[in-house]
């Protein structure tokens, strides 16, 4: 599979989880993000891919036993800004 194909792929897979009902979910299925550690000494790409390898779905996760379901305006900033402006920001 070529990259054109893999970006394409993974569009589809987020518009996918994008359109998820958080009603439709199992509380056991979905990853609880603090779990999810990422390293601050990785490139901003290499850590927004670590975060999407270990959280799966970043529009439905949960944490503890709260299911949380993340959506944005149309107006306003991509799923991809956000990331990459959390990714950026110095700890």
């Amino acid at each position: 599979m070529n990259t054109k194909e893999e970006i394409e792929n993974l569009k589809q897979r987020l518009e996918y989880y994008k359109s998820i009902n958080i009603n439709d979910a199992k509380l056991e299925e979905l990853k609880d993000i603090t779990d999810v550690h990422i390293d601050p000494n990785l490139l901003v790409l290499e850590r927004i891919l670590s975060f999407m390898v270990q959280i799966g779905n970043p529009y439905l996760f949960k944490v503890g036993d709260t299911p949380v379901k993340v959506g944005f305006s149309k107006k306003g900033p991509t799923l991809q800004n956000i990331l990459e402006s959390f990714y950026t920001m110095k700890i």
